[in-house]
């Protein structure tokens, strides 16, 4: 648990099975696996990049644009 007043943040953990053993083998946070996230890598071509004040505040839900109820509809 963080305190950063964030609810969600990224995270990436690997496991591995052998039998009935698992064995947490790897796991990285924040940026740590954006080599993974396709939308990234596109994001950083741009001449804008991500165009970022604050970690992944590009990213809006259907519900948080300004006009909310065109997108709905």
């Amino acid at each position: 648990m963080t305190e950063n007043g964030m609810e969600e943040l990224p995270g990436l953990s690997v496991f591995f099975k052998d039998g009935d053993d698992v064995y947490h083998t790897y796991s990285s946070y924040a940026r740590g696996a954006e080599e993974l996230l396709t939308t990234y890598m596109v994001l950083d071509l741009t001449p804008k990049g991500r165009n970022e004040s604050g970690p992944m505040d590009w990213v809006k839900r259907h519900d948080e644009y300004e006009d909310s109820a065109r997108a709905r509809s």
